[in-house]
């Protein structure tokens, strides 16, 4: 069976400099894409209630079958399950490009959220969410005012796969991490986007090398991975994608901010093996 980590937001200094431990980074962003919208997407932006303004995230798969879309995500939300409970939905897309889902209930609440997709099937625009029901009470997300210089305080892309080279960065001596990462083009019945691939290490004297397991992932910006080392140790880490837009392609980095490692002689938390 499947075990999901509960997976939380990385500080954001970690996205914003070059140097932090068990930083994973990209040099070479991948191409363009154009298609239907199918694919890992991440939505971020501010929720209000009548009590507060507050961030507010969501990812996963989004499946279009000519029009008909469906998927799973992951609500990084206390009464979601802090990410770790499934929120499948079904919604459409017209000829327009107007495009509009609902979730099924869970603990009693339903989300709804719609837009407009770009015509490369890459991005959202216009976007906007409810949550009604259950412990969050009802809150909306979407564009303020509107026109031109309407701010959009909801955004929503689509992730390209994790496919290439990552390296690891610090800022202090310890062991450096290099990953050849392929990413499954299809979601499975979580919304879940399958990790494979290899691990090479430099400057451990436990370990040289190890294979991504069965439980690695990536689902909209949240991911997992679950490394075998040659020393029979197992690494498990989850992880922060900071892609959030073709802007951010460029300084693409992935965070590893907590796991362990077990089974091995470097038994121990993930971000004191890194330091």
């Amino acid at each position: 069976m499947k075990t999901r980590f509960g997976l939380a937001a990385s500080p954001i200094v970690c996205l914003l400099l070059a140097g932090c431990n068990g930083t994973l980074t990209t040099v070479a962003p991948p191409p363009a894409e154009v298609t239907t919208g199918t694919g890992n997407w991440i939505v971020s932006g501010l929720s209000q209630t009548t009590q507060a303004i507050s961030p507010y995230s969501f990812g996963g798969s989004l499946i279009n079958d000519n029009g008909q879309l469906s998927g799973v995500l992951h609500i990084n939300q206390p009464c979601f399950g802090s990410g770790t409970t499934d929120v499948p939905y079904t919604g459409t897309v017209d000829a327009k490009n107007n495009l509009s889902i609902q979730s099924a209930p869970v603990a009693g609440q339903i989300l709804t959220f719609h837009g407009v997709l770009a015509a490369d099937g890459s991005s959202i625009t216009n976007a906007g969410f409810t949550v009604t029901g259950g412990c969050t009470g009802s809150l909306t997300g979407g564009t303020v005012d509107e026109g031109p210089g309407a701010l959009e305080v909801v955004t929503a892309f689509r992730i390209p796969a994790l496919a290439g080279s990552w390296n690891t960065t610090t800022v202090v001596s310890g062991p450096i991490l290099s990953e050849e990462i392929m990413q499954s083009s299809t979601p499975d019945s979580h919304g879940d986007y399958a990790l494979t691939g290899a691990v090479t290490v430099q400057g451990s004297a436990c370990f040289t090398k190890g294979t991504l397991q069965p439980g690695s992932f990536l689902s909209g910006n949240l991911g997992q991975e679950v490394v075998l080392m040659n020393d029979g140790s197992v690494l498990r880490a989850t992880f922060t994608d900071s892609y959030h837009g073709p802007s951010s392609a460029a300084v693409r980095a992935l965070d590893l901010y907590t796991g362990t490692i077990t089974g091995g002689a470097c038994d121990g938390p993930v971000d004191e093996f890194l330091q």
